[in-house]
Order: C-alpha cells, then structure tokens, then sequence
C-alpha cells in the first residue's frame, strides 16, 4: 500500500507540472532562440530585442564625466517661472526651516546670554551673512533658489531688526568695533550690522543659495545611483504582464 501512496503521489505532481505550463514561456524559448541565430531573425523580433536591451540598460545609467556633470548642473535663470512658482516656495520646507533656524539663532543671545556656542549659532544663521541660512535653503529648495535664500536672508534682517529695537543684546556690541578699529556705540554698532546685512549679507545669500544647488544638481548627475529609481510596475522586461502562480494542490505537495 505505501508503493501504490507514493505512485499516486508522483502522478498528481506529474500532473500538476502539465497544468501550470504557461505557453508564453515556451513562446519565450522560442524568441530566444531565434535570437541567438541571426539567420532566423526578424525585423520585429530584433526591434523587440533592441527595446528590451535598452530597456534593460536605462534602469542603470551609466556614469558620466566630471566635465560633463560640470557643465549640465548649470541651470540657466527663469525670472518668470520663478516668480510664479514664489508662493508655493514659500510653504516649502526648505524655506521656513531656515527662517526659523535664523529666528532661534536671534532669540537665543538675549534669552540665554552671550557665549561660544549661541556666538557661532549667531554667526552662522544670522549676524551679516548668514551662510547656514543660505545653504539650507539654496540645497533643499525645488527651484528658484536664489529668490528662497534672498529671502530667508531678509527674514533674518527683520529678526535682528526686532531684537536690537526690544533693548539689549546680550553684550555683543560692548567694545564693538568697526573696520578701523574705532569703539561704536551701542546704536551705531547695530545700524551697522544691520546695513552690513542689507548690503553684503542679502546678495551673498543669494549667491551661496544659488551655490548650493548647483552643487547638489552636480551631486546628482556625477552619481546617477543618488537619484530615485523608477517605481517598479510589475511587468517583465519583455512587457508581458507575469502570471501569478498558482498554489499547488495538498496531494501535489511534498511531505
């Protein structure tokens, strides 16, 4: 009885092997045999094979010159677009991040009180020319980059504007100094700091923002591996759709 189990066993498996063979597979043999002699090939069969090739190719780009990513992170500058696309840019991460970044940075100095690391949080998101601002902003923002980190710099002009106005700074400008080494006033010292930011810190964010994204388009094209894949559709790279396979029956299965 276990001889005639096992064989009863073996013919079901045999006969659920014949019930899950899928004629496009062997329509898939066929093609690729007709492929591998070229004597047989046909125009359409080549054109397909061609595709899938490519196909099979453009999933991993290859990697392109330093020169080259050089040249293509360059974006020339639509003022137009740009300008259409500011609201939208405003509510982006990219740019309230910063701005609050820079108001922290503002508030800490009186509320805490001047030292080494509210001095370089000061400096770096705010003061004249606030480059951490500017790089945030100019890296992570979609477009328009330029206009996000003249913006984000102006913000922080207001930020120090309130400040200095509300009463004293923390004692950053005790003994301030201007570039002849002169000893300012406590109201002179602030109105320089904040001409200093109109003119020098709002176009130098600009700049830096622009800076910054070239750099991260630059990035991007240097290492084609960084960016997303394309999402996968579930299809075969001969276009067919892929048949699901079936569960096997009990008997079929092996114990």
């Amino acid at each position: 009885m276990a001889r005639a189990k096992r064989t009863d066993r073996a013919a079901a498996r045999r006969r659920n092997r014949v019930s899950l063979e899928e004629t496009p597979l062997e329509n898939d043999l066929l093609e690729a045999d007709a492929a591998a002699d070229p004597r047989t090939t046909t125009g359409p069969t080549r054109r397909a094979t061609a595709g899938t090739g490519a196909t099979a190719t453009g999933d991993r780009p290859p990697r392109p010159s330093i020169t080259a990513a050089f040249r293509s992170a360059f974006r020339p500058v639509d003022l137009r677009g740009d300008l259409a696309a500011l609201p939208r840019l405003v509510r982006h991460w990219s740019f309230f991040v910063p701005v609050l970044l820079s108001g922290l940075a503002v508030a800490l100095v009186p509320l805490v009180g001047l030292n080494p690391l509210t001095s370089a949080f000061y400096q770096y998101f705010s003061f004249t020319a606030p480059l951490g601002t500017s790089f945030l902003a100019g890296f992570f923002a979609p477009r328009a980059s330029y206009l996000v980190g003249i913006l984000a710099a102006l913000a922080s002009v207001a930020f120090q504007v309130i400040a200095y106005t509300a009463g004293p700074f923390g004692g950053l400008f005790v003994n301030f100094r201007d570039a002849s080494g002169a000893i300012l006033t406590e109201a002179a010292a602030k109105e320089l700091v904040i001409n200093q930011a109109l003119t020098v810190g709002v176009p130098s964010a600009a700049l830096f923002a622009a800076a910054a994204a070239w750099y991260r388009r630059f990035l991007n094209r240097a290492n084609p591996a960084r960016q997303r894949p394309p999402a996968a559709t579930g299809r075969r790279p001969d276009g067919r759709q892929p048949k699901k396979r079936e569960q096997r029956p009990i008997l079929a299965r092996r114990r």
